[in-house]
Parts: C-alpha cells; structure tokens; sequence
C-alpha cells in the first residue's frame, strides 16, 4: 500500500504533538514521534501503531519559506503542492480548486512499506483518516484515486 495521502486543510490542523492522546483515545496504540527544528521548515515525524510506522508526515503552512524542489522556482514546497494538485491531480475540475484555493495547511502522508496486508494498513490509518476530517475541513487526495471529502469521493 505505499502510497502518499494528501491533506489539504483549511481551518487548521491540529498540532502533531495532541495527535497522539486523541488518537489513542479514539483506538489502538497510536505513538507520534516529531522531529524538533527551530528553522520555518515544515513539520516532520511518524505515526507509529504498536510500535510499528504506520506511516511518515510532513505539515507545510502557507507562511514557511522553504524553497521549492528545484531551489529556484522561489515558490515554497506548500504552492508547489498546491498547483500541482490544481493542475494535474484534479483535471481542472472547478469545484475541487476552489477548496483548493481555500487550503492553509497541507499533510502529506507517505504510507510505509510494510509486511502486513493492504487491507490491515488500510483499516490502521481509517482513524487517523478519519480524525483529521472530525477535526479540520479540507480534501484528501490518494495516489491513484483521487479526492475525498469527510465521507465520500469528490
């Protein structure tokens, strides 16, 4: 199932360091480790469940400054993102940019190789799926197969 799963968020993600308790109340035994930096880089760690990596995250906001993949397109890693999802990701699509336009914070999760089946990856990450949609309005997007919102494709 390696994959990546983007979250387009418009209200606000919650902060990686709360995921953890609200995860772990919710269900399984969800650990997040998050890798300290002083910099305006974006956030990065792992979700962990049974001490095993579920999956690796990156959280951008609008306002960091990291220059693109390239280093001299000038635009960040976030509007980077942001335009290739308007361009390519939704097929132009009018409905899907318009939420897009709305994004102030993207996740991106990259699924991490594992022995396990596809199937019990997937019913792993449901919750936190699940979760960031209770708890911020945005899109996900999956590799592959498109763009949802809380409860259905778009």
């Amino acid at each position: 199932m390696a994959q990546n799963i983007y979250f387009f968020g418009q209200n606000g993600l919650p902060d990686p360091n709360v995921w953890e308790v609200a995860l772990s109340e919710l269900k399984g035994d969800y650990t997040i480790e998050v890798e300290e930096r002083e910099d305006a880089a974006p956030i990065y760690g792992e979700v962990l469940i049974s001490g095993e990596e579920l999956v690796q995250f990156e959280l951008y906001t609008s306002l960091q400054t990291a220059k693109g993949f390239d280093g001299e397109s000038g635009q960040s890693i976030f509007e980077q993102e942001i335009e290739l999802a308007k361009t390519t990701r939704s097929a132009g699509n009018p409905e899907i940019n318009t939420e897009l336009s709305k994004t102030t914070e993207l996740l991106v999760l990259a699924v991490a190789e594992t022995d396990r089946p596809d199937e019990q990856v997937a019913r792993e990450l449901e919750p936190f799926i699940d979760w960031l949609h209770a708890t911020s309005k945005g899109l996900r997007y999956v590799d592959g197969v498109g763009f949802f919102d809380a409860t259905t494709r778009v």
